[in-house]
């Protein structure tokens, strides 16, 4: 069970509550509001916020102040939601766009909000499922959500004073609730909307995040399956970012591995995952006058196929050949897609080439020896996405072509598994 009780870095213990007046203060200097005309102190609510010190633990006053407050904010969810949900793309920060996603969902998180808006102990500790995602948000660099607190202020009623406060427990609890679980990397919740087997070993996701998740074309997701809580799974991102928070997961199981397993063969439709946050830096460099080669090795073909959306998207004109090397023609799960994102392109060719058996209509044999037979590759740039050891091998045969180092640029998975929760820095 999660507590939420006095906490802080010095010897004050603070409230949930006592921390939210804090950070207000400690921001006074960044935007503060007009100051307003200080109330007498027989004006005030015995039960208010507004003492003059931190209190030793809760206060039932702190509760009676927002029994009250809670009293005074009795919207029309759904109208408030349309609202925001409409707001000009000018005005509109990512929880606007979250909203326009699933009004539904947007009404359901405002009217739970509402409904326990007087029991912090409770808000809190739900809150820290988002608060993580909402950290670039919380930045102090960022006006994200002071433009979105003041949208909702404006779209909620007349009682803006009451809405104000509200809001500003919220931004409060947010914050609280980021501390709740130090140490841990921030995540995005999402849902499972389709599950394509594709192979045995083999299958593709597609998944919505609850807020946009950042990424690149070219980038990899880290994902825990729901299965296996805290096995977190570095898999390919098959499409470039898209508007409506849907991402394209390409997952292969590894042998003795529960998690890649899981994903892979026991991951339904409405199943909830995690991700944490995208990883990598492989890129197809626009700039460039020459040609462009491309080599990859099985699964590892879904970064080039989002690479090649984003090549189209900018009108690169360059010829570019991509070989994809299988062990079977069976193993060939994505080929149709993969032209189509290549027919986008405006020289893009896709040369399937299969190890074992029956290869017709594809090229067969060993992909590092078909890719060299098949041209003179010294004037291209190359890009090459595979196993370390495929990619190794493929980088030194191609060196040893006279193809200049500078010109290679290689990406691989590994390390693949990390058991726990990624440790980069928040």
């Amino acid at each position: 069970m999660t507590h939420v009780g006095p906490v802080g870095g010095g010897n004050e213990p603070l409230t949930v509550l006592w921390a939210w007046r804090q950070a207000n203060l400690e921001q006074a200097g960044h935007e503060r509001p007009p100051a307003r005309p200080r109330q007498r102190q027989q004006d005030r609510p015995q039960d208010s916020l507004a003492h003059e010190g931190p209190a030793d633990g809760p206060k039932a006053g702190d509760q009676g102040y927002l029994s009250q407050l809670r009293a005074k904010l009795n919207p029309d969810v759904r109208q408030i939601v349309q609202r925001l949900a409409g707001a000009p793309p000018e005005q509109r920060t990512a929880l606007h766009a979250a909203i326009a996603h699933d009004p539904a969902a947007a009404e359901r998180g405002f009217a739970w909000l509402l409904e326990h808006f007087d029991q912090p102990s409770v808000v809190v500790p739900a809150l820290a499922q988002f608060a993580p995602a909402l950290e670039a948000l919380m930045d102090s660099r960022s006006r994200q959500l002071d433009l979105f607190g003041e949208a909702l202020i404006k779209s909620a009623g007349d009682d803006e004073d009451a809405w104000r406060d509200a809001w500003r427990f919220a931004v409060g609890w947010l914050r609280q609730a980021a501390q709740l679980f130090p140490g841990e990397t921030p995540f995005w919740t999402g849902t499972v909307l389709a599950h394509d087997r594709r192979r045995d070993d083999v299958a593709v996701l597609t998944v919505r995040t609850d807020l946009p998740y950042p990424f690149r074309a070219g980038q990899r997701a880290i994902v825990e399956a729901h299965q296996v809580p805290g096995a977190w799974r570095a898999c390919w991102i098959g499409d470039p970012p898209a508007e409506d928070h849907h991402i394209e997961i390409h997952v292969q199981a590894l042998p003795g591995d529960d998690a890649t397993a899981a994903l892979v063969r026991d991951t339904r439709v409405g199943d909830p995952v995690r991700l944490h946050r995208a990883e990598g830096d492989f890129a197809i460099e626009s700039g460039s006058a020459g040609a462009v080669l491309v080599v990859a090795e099985d699964v590892h073909v879904t970064p080039v196929k989002a690479l090649l959306s984003e090549l189209a998207g900018r009108g690169d004109e360059r010829v570019i050949h991509l070989f994809w090397g299988v062990s079977t023609r069976e193993d060939l799960y994505d080929l149709e897609s993969l032209r189509e994102h290549a027919a986008r392109c405006a020289h893009a060719t896709v040369h399937p080439v299969v190890a074992r058996g029956p290869a017709h209509p594809y090229l067969s044999g060993s992909l590092a020896n078909v890719v060299l037979d098949f041209a003179e590759w010294t004037s291209h740039d190359v890009y090459l996405s595979g196993s370390p050891f495929a990619v190794g091998v493929l980088r030194t045969m191609l060196l040893q072509c006279r193809v200049s180092e500078h010109r290679i640029h290689a990406v691989t998975l590994e390390p693949l598994i990390a058991d726990a929760t990624p440790s980069s820095s928040r």
